[in-house]
């Protein structure tokens, strides 16, 4: 917008404040942009987090899945395991691993079993190991302990 005074032409201040405004949306742009950017790298490591969390969840699921087979196994059957056995299942897309070994207890009457599985989701690996006790006349099965093992 020009204003004429005389031969001169003098500009409004209107174009001053057009200047000013260049630097300030670049500023305020550049802001949102980090803070938008910073946002997807914190969601980006909680998820990753969770996911972590579910596939150890999901592997403690399968070891435990592990355990109980053996167990059902051995209830279906007092001689399985009469010599130390290994085999492997798979739970959805999870792979587990179950080893089965037997002491007998002549005095007690009795069979003492120990369970290992070791499950494998994705990149999350969980070991549990179970003891149980079955009686070689009846074929009754009692559970005496379940724990998780810590692997390296």
């Amino acid at each position: 917008m020009r204003r004429y005074v005389g031969d001169h032409a003098l500009y409004n201040s209107g174009n001053i404040m057009g200047q000013v405004a260049l630097p300030f949306v670049l500023l305020v742009g550049g802001i949102i942009i980090q803070i938008v950017i910073a946002g997807s790298f914190i969601s980006f490591f909680v998820n990753a987090a969770s996911l972590g969390e579910r596939l150890s969840v999901r592997a403690l699921a399968a070891a435990n899945t592990g355990v109980y087979d053996a167990i059902k196994r051995v209830a279906e059957d007092k001689e399985f395991a009469a010599t130390n056995q290994e085999y492997s299942i798979t739970v959805g897309s999870d792979s587990v691993t179950v080893s089965v070994s037997r002491t007998v207890d002549n005095t007690n009457n009795i069979y003492l079993y120990t369970v290992s599985s070791e499950a494998t989701a994705q990149s999350r690996r969980r070991k549990i190991v179970a003891e149980f006790v079955v009686n070689q006349t009846t074929g009754a099965v009692a559970l005496s302990s379940v724990s998780e093992q810590v692997l390296q």
